[in-house]
């Protein structure tokens, strides 16, 4: 077997996820609370009791995903799961990515996504559409007119998503249905991630990496800029600048460790977005979610 593992980004969170892990497994509360310490927070409440509303402002989302991320990534070891032969992680899931690597430590990593958090949700406001049943060059021949909207996922040849200014966005939008998209859908937040709306936001925020020490990543993360595996520091953070403002290049990543030899990919983390996508994009490939015990079972039956 030749392993993938990936890390979700935000949009997989829910109210009462992981709680089985958290009662199974003391590593998952001791995760969430070593972060709640550094962000004077209660992340841990959060997830349990909510409300939907709090765990999905960004700046709770971010570190929440990335402690389960995380968290599940030691579980993972802790029940004998070998290592990938390569990581990777949607969106903000490439932070945990590049903690699972060991480019940085837990605390710098919270320090991180929380920052980067602040400051997309400090950039102006706009509207993101998940766009099914049209090509890249279909959205892209639709977008190009726009200088304020971007695309900022490509998370399967046919589901696009695009960012960026509130009125253009919902023009695209209404062009896409037109031009016979199967499916337009808002997504839920108020942030215009992976869009030219986030250009002062990472300016900031290549200011404040420059405070924190890289290492060489022990296993390749896969990015999601260039569809490359870095491993200088001044490369990594450069990539993960650009990240703010540029298209998550999902297919692209899963059609490279295709390439590369990967034969099974595992999304570690609550949700089972990038399984589907996953499957959407390269169905020769075996993969897998783990969120809970039955898909840590599923897994290792499976493979073994």
């Amino acid at each position: 077997m030749s392993l993938g593992i990936l890390f979700p980004g935000q949009g997989s969170q829910k109210v009462g996820m992981l709680e089985e892990f958290i009662s199974k497994y003391p590593i998952v509360s001791q995760t969430f609370e070593e972060a709640s310490d550094i962000l004077s927070a209660n992340l841990l409440k959060i997830i349990k009791k909510g409300p939907i509303e709090k765990i999905n402002d960004t700046e709770n989302t971010q570190p929440i995903m990335f402690c389960a991320g995380y968290s599940i990534w030691k579980i993972w070891k802790e029940e004998g799961g070998e290592n990938p032969i390569f990581f990777a992680g949607h969106s903000f899931g490439e932070y945990t990515a590049l903690l699972a690597a060991s480019v940085f430590t837990f605390k710098d990593g919270i320090k991180l996504v929380s920052e980067r958090a602040k400051l997309m949700k400090k950039a102006p406001h706009g509207k993101m559409f998940a766009i099914i049943g049209l090509s890249v060059d279909d959205i892209s021949n639709i977008v190009e007119p726009y200088n304020d909207v971007s695309i900022a996922n490509i998370n399967a040849p046919t589901q696009i998503v695009i960012s960026g200014a509130e009125e253009s966005s919902k023009k695209i939008s209404e062009a896409a249905t037109k031009a016979g998209a199967k499916k337009v859908l808002e997504l839920p937040v108020s942030i215009a991630a992976h869009s030219i709306l986030m250009k002062e936001s990472a300016v900031d925020f290549d200011k404040f990496l420059q405070g924190f020490k890289f290492k060489e990543p022990q296993i390749p993360v896969v990015n999601n800029v260039d569809v490359m595996c870095e491993k200088s520091e001044a490369n990594i953070k450069d990539s993960l600048v650009r990240q703010l403002y540029s298209s998550v290049q999902w297919v692209n990543t899963i059609e490279y460790m295709e390439q590369q030899g990967v034969n099974t990919l595992i999304e570690l983390g609550p949700g089972n977005i990038l399984n589907s996508l996953n499957k959407r994009i390269d169905n020769s490939i075996q993969s897998f979610n783990i969120s809970d015990s039955k898909g840590l079972d599923r897994v290792f039956e499976e493979i073994n």
